[in-house]
């Protein structure tokens, strides 16, 4: 009970540390699946934004009713998306997204991409370009962020650049390219912001790499809860951002903090260099989503 209680108020003061927390991707109807309470433990206590995607009407009905029951609370802001699914391209959900747009309930399309990790998914490829297409085309036409999912097929990102360009900012979640990709995207014109979570965690190299070089003006943080489990976990949780914000600060800047430590010289200086970077994710964040 006592490491119980430990665990919890060490994860509370984590996130306290942060300014604001920010979650650029996740799933709120799947997280609720077992226990959305236990889930958000945590981040009640500090200003918390985060983008919901979901992929079918059910979905996306449980979604949009318990993201009106988290935004009663002020410090909470849940903003739903809703989108065609490389590993399941329901294209018959087109017409149902666009009404979903032309009523302002979604403020973001995604996820919507690419997936070829698999000969299964492979197979697909005639539909996941079709819902590719309507995606882009409807992102494009609303003027509302596109969420990419993207595995094994970061060409087709450069071959679509020129669209990708047209659409008010894309947001690549948990970025499987380089410092390189990322940086030539973002010279084709491409409004692009490159999201991580837990591969961080688990030593993911391309994902540390664009932490730690990447202008921070292009980073977000996600769960992409409850998927993405760390060893040992059933899911991840929508609390564990303020895990993500920690090992990516420290991925970025523990070194200049440890030498200020070492120094003697910190007299605040990790403090206010946590307060800082989650400022410039947050307004990464409101600029990706057109939030206010």
């Amino acid at each position: 009970m006592f490491a119980l209680l430990f665990y919890f108020r060490y994860n509370v003061m984590r996130m306290l540390a942060f300014s604001v927390l920010t979650d650029a991707h996740f799933h709120l109807a799947c997280c609720a699946e077992n226990s959305l309470e236990d889930s958000f433990r945590g981040l009640e206590a500090v200003l918390y934004y985060g983008v919901s995607c979901a992929h079918d009407r059910n979905e996306f009905l449980t979604q949009e009713t318990l993201s009106a029951k988290l935004n009663e609370n002020e410090n909470t802001q849940v903003m739903c998306a809703f989108g065609m699914h490389p590993q399941l391209p329901l294209v018959e959900n087109a017409g149902f997204m666009e009404t979903l747009l032309k009523e302002r309930r979604i403020g973001a399309i995604g996820e919507a991409g690419f997936d070829l990790f698999t000969k299964e998914f492979k197979a697909d490829i005639a539909r996941q370009e079709e819902a590719w297409r309507i995606s882009c085309e409807l992102a494009a036409l609303y003027g509302v962020p596109l969420v990419v999912h993207c595995r094994k097929a970061l060409d087709k990102m450069f071959r679509d650049s020129k669209a990708l360009s047209k659409i008010p900012a894309v947001v690549f979640h948990s970025f499987t390219g380089s410092v390189q990709d990322a940086s030539s995207l973002l010279k084709r014109g491409v409004n692009a912001y490159f999201s991580f979570g837990n591969p961080l965690t688990f030593g993911d190299k391309s994902a540390i790499g664009c932490v730690q070089k990447l202008d921070v003006g292009h980073l977000l943080m996600e769960t992409d809860a409850p998927y993405q489990t760390m060893r040992g976990e059933t899911e991840t949780k929508m609390s564990a951002i303020a895990r993500v914000y920690e090992t990516a600060f420290l991925l970025r800047y523990g070194e200049e903090c440890r030498a200020k430590e070492k120094e003697q010289t910190d007299d605040g200086f990790a403090s206010e260099k946590k307060r800082a970077f989650s400022d410039t994710i947050f307004n990464n964040f409101k600029s990706a989503y057109g939030i206010a």
